[in-house]
């Protein structure tokens, strides 16, 4: 049975090469073998019947744009051009009020043991613009920009500011339920080379957290 009853609902645009969805949370988009069912490429797969290759990854718990190929030779151009793109829009809820109106993050990203990622002056390059839409007394929503793609780079960036995400379980001192997963949404994907956008919108988790918590977008 298929664990994502409305994908055909989540596709956000599709022509010969390029296929957009709306990720849903709960499920990566790639797994681990190409017949790996916990994986939106492999629903897409029985959708379109045809091969989908993943052009960039989303986390299991980030919902959002997330882009795919049905051509394995589209996949360099496309994660060449998303790279390019500079625009890359997330959603973010935080715990905490920051000063700040907009932050510019450039902690390098790397390995700070075995197994953990994490701020590490060795790391790659990172760079995350984040700047704050709204905030109650306890949360804030705010408006995360990658200029770069590290692993976790927006949840590493905004713990190493103090400023978790809501529901995250990895980066943070004190882990909380307040949420049952991470607050984190691919909002927009801008690509100007090819003269499009896309936009998914905020999924009914994440905006019922919002009303709770008098937070505004």
């Amino acid at each position: 049975m298929n664990p994502i009853p409305d994908l055909h609902e989540r596709i956000l645009y599709q022509d010969s090469d390029l296929l957009v969805i709306n990720k849903p949370h709960d499920i990566p988009t790639s797994g681990k073998t190409l017949d790996d069912p916990d994986a939106v490429q492999y629903w897409l797969e029985n959708l379109m019947k045809q091969k989908i290759w993943a052009v960039h990854q989303l986390d299991a718990d980030t919902s959002g744009v997330n882009l795919f190929v049905k051509n394995k030779k589209a996949v360099p151009l496309f994660q060449k051009t998303l790279a390019d793109s500079k625009s890359k829009i997330y959603l973010a809820i935080v715990h905490g009020v920051p000063k700040w109106k907009t932050m510019n993050s450039h902690e390098p990203i790397g390995y700070i043991s075995e197994r953990s990622l994490g701020v590490a002056p060795q790391g790659k390059d990172a760079f995350s613009r984040f700047t704050v839409l709204d905030s109650s007394e306890e949360y804030s929503l705010i408006q995360a920009e990658i200029f770069t793609g590290r692993t976790h780079q927006i949840r590493i960036h905004l713990h190493h500011l103090g400023f978790p995400l809501v529901g995250d379980d990895w980066y943070t001192d004190q882990p909380t339920r307040h949420h049952f997963r991470q607050a984190l949404h691919a909002w927009k994907i801008d690509l100007p080379q090819m003269n499009l956008k896309f936009c998914a919108p905020l999924p009914s988790d994440l905006k019922v957290i919002m009303d709770q918590w008098n937070l505004v977008l």
